[in-house]
This record gives C-alpha cells, sequence and structure tokens, in this order.
C-alpha cells in the first residue's frame, strides 16, 4: 500500500470523503468535480483508495485534484479492505463512503448533514439516488432471511411486498428509517463508525454493507433515508466489469453473511438449504449480468 497526500491541511475537516477506485475513469471525474462544487464551503477531505488502475485513473487526479489524497493497492482489493483503508487515514468527524460512480446534486451534503445533527441516535443516512434519466434508483433493502431472498429469487416480491427484501412497497420518496442501505453514499457519524466497527474484510465486494448495518442496528444505531439529498448513481459501473465473478462474489457474500448469523453448523438442517439458494441466486445474478453486459452504458 502506498499512501500520499498532496496538500497538507491543517484544519481538521468536518467531512471525509472516502472513494474506493478500479478503472473508473469515465466517471471518476464526475463524481471528483461533484464534490468540488456541492461541498466548497463546507471543510472538507477526500481521500482516494485505488484498487491497481491502468486507465490513468491516478494521472488524472493527480493533473486535475492534486489536493486529493491517494492511497494506493497493487491490485484490486475490491471494496471492504480498500474502504477500511481510507478511513483509518481520514480525520473527519462524519465519514462519506462514495461510489466513484456517484454524483452528488447541488445540497446533498448540506441535507444528510442537518439529519444527522440533529439526531444523536440516527448514525448514519444517505441521500436519494436517481439514474441518469433522473428515475428515482432503489437503494435501501430489509436485512436478508430465507424467506425474503427465496421470494426475491423466484420474482415473488409483489405477493408479499410489506415484506419483501427489496422494499417494494415503498416508492423511496419519504424520509424514513431504513434498515440496510446501499454504501454508494453513505454518511456515517465517526461516533457510530468507532461504535460498530470497520467493514468485515471477510465480505471482500458484497454483504459487507449488510452486515455493517446489521451491526449498527445491533448496537442501537437508527440508519436514515433522506430524499431532499439527491445523487445520481450510474450503478455498478466497476461491478459489472468483473463478469461471472460479479456473481460468485455476490453468492460468497451471501453464504457467509448467513453463516455469520443463522447458520451455525454445516450439518444444520439450514446449510443445505443455503447450498441451494446461493446456488439458485449465482444463477440468476449471472443471467442478469449477461444482459447488463450486453445493455449500452451512458454518462
Amino acid at each position: 500500500m502506498n499512501c500520499e497526500r498532496a496538500h497538507s491541511f491543517h484544519s481538521i475537516p468536518l467531512v471525509s470523503f472516502i472513494i474506493v477506485n478500479w478503472n473508473g475513469l469515465p466517471v471518476l471525474g464526475q463524481c471528483l468535480e461533484s464534490i468540488q462544487d456541492s461541498c466548497a464551503k463546507i471543510p472538507h477531505e477526500v481521500i482516494v483508495v485505488d484498487n491497481g488502475s491502468t486507465d490513468g485513473s491516478l494521472e488524472h487526479i493527480i493533473r486535475n485534484y492534486p489536493e486529493v489524497q491517494l492511497i494506493r493497492n497493487p491490485q484490486n482489493l475490491f471494496f471492504a479492505i480498500p474502504t477500511n483503508q481510507g478511513i483509518r487515514a481520514s480525520r473527519g468527524n462524519y465519514l462519506f463512503l462514495l461510489n466513484n460512480d456517484v454524483r452528488l446534486l447541488p445540497g446533498c451534503l448540506e441535507y444528510l448533514l442537518k439529519v444527522l445533527s440533529s439526531d444523536q441516535v440516527v448514525g448514519a443516512v444517505v441521500p436519494q439516488l436517481v439514474y441518469p434519466d433522473g428515475r428515482i434508483q432503489p437503494s435501501c433493502r430489509r436485512l436478508p432471511t430465507f424467506l425474503n431472498l427465496s421470494q426475491s429469487g423466484l420474482q415473488l416480491d409483489k405477493l408479499f411486498s410489506s415484506k419483501s427484501w427489496k422494499m417494494v412497497d415503498w416508492c423511496h420518496d419519504n424520509p424514513r428509517d431504513v434498515e440496510q442501505p446501499m454504501m454508494s453514499a453513505l454518511l456515517i457519524r465517526r461516533e457510530c463508525w468507532e461504535n460498530v466497527g470497520e467493514l468485515d474484510e471477510h465480505f471482500p465486494l458484497y454483504f459487507n454493507d449488510v452486515d455493517w448495518c446489521n451491526r449498527a442496528l445491533a448496537k442501537g444505531w437508527r440508519i436514515r433515508f433522506e430524499p431532499s439529498a439527491k445523487a445520481i448513481h450510474y450503478e455498478s459501473w466497476s461491478g459489472k466489469k468483473l463478469g461471472f465473478r460479479q456473481a460468485y462474489l455476490s453468492a460468497q457474500g451471501l453464504y457467509r453473511y448467513f453463516r455469520k448469523y443463522q447458520v451455525n453448523s454445516v450439518f444444520s438442517w439450514r446449510w443445505p438449504v443455503l447450498l441451494c439458494l446461493c446456488a439458485g441466486l449465482t444463477t440468476i445474478w449471472s443471467l442478469r449480468n449477461m444482459v447488463k453486459l450486453w445493455t449500452p452504458r451512458s454518462t
């Protein structure tokens, strides 16, 4: 790991942005530009943890954003490890985990900070994510169970909407507490992060967010969704490039999550059920990824 800071700042930033990047040049610039444009009046620092990019991402940052702190990894370490690296190097009172394919819209950070400052029990808050065409992007889920994941895999969410994993009974258009938002854009109170702990690195890419939210809720923290704060999310920019490996890592995360919380032994009757669920969802995710790979991507 190679860490470098282009400038030394004397004051402690209010917000630390942590961005994990892997060959994200086409979207990374928009992400960094949106931070500059929307957060100019808020003391902040930006830390980019790069996973061995070869597309010119680092050169672009050094040339155009000399204030950004870079942490260089020699290879793709996915998400959990580099996120923990970035937060260890951060100094802000609030930690903003931000995907490189997210662009903050004006006022986003102010609205999120207002939520955290108004209630000390709220440990984290997320904005409303929208697609580039302006449609609302579903970004929050209930914590997974055997039942709601099976319903989702069988496309039965609408029949059991009030308990659906993907929360199809909610339009993501009003403020509320949520169980598990995506970590694409998540603002966390440092006190909450230190109380809950780092991302579990046994979940390299997927389900580390589910695990962290589960632990946060168990500690008594609330997680809030705030639709007044908005950000554009291009969704799975890096993940799509993993191909079948994305489906494998998703299934691996699912398996490890249930083994950690619900399946204590391979001799449990739930263990073969879990294997079947992982195999079925891997097939579904693989087919969906094939469709996504053939879908034109616009920026």
